[in-house]
């Protein structure tokens, strides 16, 4: 492994052990990218979460950006992991689409720094001082958070289709679903939540929000 440097290919190749430290070190950059946006966290910042040295993070990563890209990274694969889950549980495209906005919602829940450092948008790197390693994996990113969009879109397409919903524009409609899901990431608090049920009652209701907000039947 070239250190400094985990790209995808090279996460292939890490033992085990060195799977499980990389991972605890993106759990503690996701801790600290949310507590203080990307901008002002440091890798010290990143170090004083991990309870470790810098150098520790510097062996798998070369940069705070190339640490930010891989928790968003691993963000979008929870999401996504998730809502195809639930997608292949349903036939009904209003039960599919129901059954993924929960899973989206759980994924925000359980995984919270994650998924509020994912709501950071990628795009203010593309005009920074960012390689063109970097550019290519914003680019990446980017094309991910389309193909978690059209999931949605393509349900929400289906189920105008079956009649269930009314006809809208579905490029503006899942814009405005999906932010009305994703908003939970900036009002929720994990450390005030305080039973699986209680979560539970959380991600119905605003699922439940999100689906009548489409019209039809809900």
């Amino acid at each position: 492994m070239q250190r400094g440097n985990v790209a995808a290919a090279e996460r292939n190749r890490l033992s085990p052990k060195a799977e499980r430290r990389r991972r605890i070190i993106l759990d503690a950059a996701a801790q600290a990218f949310m507590q203080k946006g990307f901008a002002p966290t440091s890798i010290d910042d990143v170090a004083d979460v991990l309870g470790a040295t810098k150098g520790q993070i510097y062996y798998y990563y070369r940069s705070k950006t190339d640490l930010f890209f891989d928790v968003h990274l691993a963000a979008m694969e929870m999401d996504m992991a998730a809502i195809k889950e639930a997608q292949q549980a349903h036939e009904d495209p209003l039960a599919r689409l129901r059954a993924m906005s929960e899973a989206h919602l759980s994924v925000i829940v359980e995984n919270f720094p994650y998924q509020r450092v994912a709501v950071q948008s990628v795009e203010m790197h593309m005009e920074g001082q960012t390689t063109e390693e970097q550019r290519d994996r914003i680019r990446h990113l980017l094309k991910l958070r389309d193909e978690y969009e059209g999931l949605f879109a393509g349900e929400i397409n289906g189920a105008m289709k079956a009649g269930a919903i009314p006809q809208q524009n579905v490029k503006l409609v899942v814009k405005a679903f999906l932010g009305a899901l994703n908003w939970t990431t900036f009002w929720f608090r994990p450390e005030h939540s305080k039973s699986a049920k209680e979560n539970a009652v959380l991600i119905a209701s605003i699922t439940q929000f999100a689906m009548q907000g489409l019209g039809g039947r809900a």
